[in-house]
């Protein structure tokens, strides 16, 4: 079981393990650039984590820092790699490198008036009253909605809401809103009463069968797939109902290629059969 931990230990503790995840050394340099402090204050840190976690680090008089052992596991930070660059990204020198180039989506920036109100129906659960306008329904209309969880699609902000006009659970495109709301007491339905956010699906991907196996084998890689008793690559991704349309296109799988190398992966046949009630765009 993980320790309780403050914001501020925590705070530094997943520092710790981001550095030694992902560079394989840590020293008291990297704590005292990064949070500001003196070279014993960076020590007495990395000494605080090695009581909490003994057999997880230990010098290496080489290196002239900490390495993992054998026996190191993260257990504060999340292990993709995109949680390390942002960590990165932050101040000056928070790194010992900085050639990474960060690409964002160009769709993502939201004006805070047109969500306001949204965010404070999510946070003390409340019914809102407010202006949308969507491609089927270009002109502003009144919609009273539930929200109940924020959505980053890799491209655009929607809230997953219950919507009282449709009778039930939408996502809404946050930019699509004007902003002028008003609010309608406590919200009735939320995230427990949404079938679909409550759905976990099982999305199986392999590569393109027209591909050569060379090939193959590379597309196999990219996306991290394990070989299969009957010879074939998968990789198994578990998906909200609600978010699989989402996944879909972040895999490039809501349209079909004609050529397999541009095309590069498939779902499995048992498994788009399986996910057929669930793929209406």
């Amino acid at each position: 079981m993980t320790p309780q931990f403050d914001y501020i230990t925590r705070r530094r503790f997943n520092f710790i393990e981001l550095i030694i995840h992902w560079e394989g050394r840590l020293t008291t340099n990297h704590l005292q650039k990064h949070f500001a402090i003196s070279r014993s204050s960076a020590s007495n840190i990395i000494q605080d984590y090695i009581q909490f976690y003994p057999q997880s680090l230990r010098y290496n008089s080489s290196l002239k820092g900490y390495e993992a052992t054998k026996d190191f596991s993260p257990c504060l930070i999340d292990l993709d790699l995109t949680a390390y660059l942002k960590l990165a990204n932050q101040g000056e020198d928070t790194l010992t490198w900085q050639q990474f180039t960060w690409l964002s989506s160009p769709l993502i920036s939201i004006e805070p008036h047109k969500i306001r109100g949204v965010l404070r129906a999510l946070n003390q659960g409340l019914r809102v009253d407010v202006g949308y306008a969507s491609v089927s329904s270009p002109e502003f209309e009144s919609r009273i909605i539930s929200p109940h969880n924020l959505i980053f699609d890799g491209m655009r902000w929607h809230v997953r809401a219950y919507c009282e006009k449709n009778s039930g659970f939408r996502d809404f495109v946050l930019t699509r809103f004007n902003g002028e709301c008003e609010f309608e007491g406590g919200a009735q339905y939320d995230q427990s009463h949404d079938t679909l956010w409550q759905t976990q699906l099982t999305v199986v991907i392999e590569p393109d069968p027209r591909l050569t196996p060379e090939r193959a084998h590379i597309i196999a890689l990219d996306h991290q797939m394990t070989k299969q008793p009957n010879g074939r690559y998968q990789r198994k991704i578990t998906v909200r109902a609600a978010l699989l349309l989402y996944l879909l296109k972040q895999l490039h799988l809501d349209s079909y290629q004609t050529k397999p190398e541009a095309q590069q992966i498939i779902l499995s046949p048992t498994c788009l059969e399986a996910l057929k009630p669930y793929m209406a765009w």
